[in-house]
């Protein structure tokens, strides 16, 4: 986009992402007017149209045609993170569609001890069940401790970024960033007043997966089980105490596995 040296790397990973990102990837560029930028695209092994349709627009394309860790989504971020030139690192999903000031009103709140800020996400309420889904997102007004920073759309100082060596291999790179962070002294901040579109259409086969999924995540960052709990009971989410339950067992049953002879 820009022969300088970019102020902004965007990484933006997709899997098969053919629906949205003719809406994702336009807003992306929109927001960036103005700024000295770099969008890094990558596709993580791809079959449908994903490649052919990005390739459209004016954004660094990584064909990412290998699965070395086991959370692939952490490693498409490790693989933009690498290639990454700007002074502030953004994650933007391929399913995300952001504001025209997104970059504008956020990069200014990177100062001093807060490394990383994230604008709200909420479901775009086009189907059924997105509006069901929209509606269930009002709970987070009732969250004791509010909402938590998200990962899909979020600005980072790219040398803190640095200091603690990038992205790791686990089911959660987002909020493993946050905590992480916190350790070196460093916050993450989340914006409500900011508000990204998620444009994937949702299921209630979709919604039951998010949750157990988001209930495995937790306990590997090491959220304990009244924690969650607690998090599932205030924001009616049951089944992500069965997600934190089965990779408890998970776990417990890959420990008591006796190590093969070679």
């Amino acid at each position: 986009m820009a022969n300088q040296q970019p102020l902004i790397s965007v990484i933006c990973c997709a899997h098969n992402e053919e629906e949205y990102v003719d809406k994702s990837i336009p807003s992306i560029l929109n927001a960036l007017q103005g700024f000295s930028a770099e969008v890094l695209f990558v596709a993580d092994r791809c079959t449908d149209n994903t490649v052919d349709i990005v390739r459209r627009y004016d954004v660094n394309v990584i064909e990412k045609k290998w699965k070395k860790w086991e959370n692939s989504y952490a490693e498409s971020l490790q693989t933009g993170y690498l290639e990454a030139k700007g002074t502030y690192v953004s994650i933007i999903d391929a399913d995300i569609a952001v504001p025209i000031n997104f970059f504008r009103d956020l990069s200014p709140m990177i100062r001093r001890d807060i490394a990383s800020v994230a604008a709200d996400v909420v479901t775009y309420s086009d189907t059924l069940w997105n509006r069901i889904f929209y509606a269930w997102e009002k709970t987070y007004k009732f969250a004791p401790l509010g909402r938590e920073p998200h990962g899909a759309a979020r600005i980072i100082l790219k040398s803190v970024l640095d200091k603690i060596g990038g992205f790791q291999d686990v089911p959660a790179p987002d909020t493993n960033l946050d905590i992480r962070f916190v350790k070196e002294g460093y916050k993450s901040v989340s914006v409500s007043a900011m508000e990204t579109y998620h444009l994937r259409h949702l299921s209630l086969r979709k919604i039951i997966s998010g949750q157990i999924t988001s209930g495995r995540a937790r306990y590997a960052l090491g959220i304990g089980f009244k924690r969650t709990m607690g998090h599932g009971i205030l924001r009616f989410r049951p089944l992500i105490l069965n997600g934190w339950m089965l990779e408890w067992m998970n776990r417990k049953t890959t420990e008591k596995k006796p190590a093969k002879n070679n």
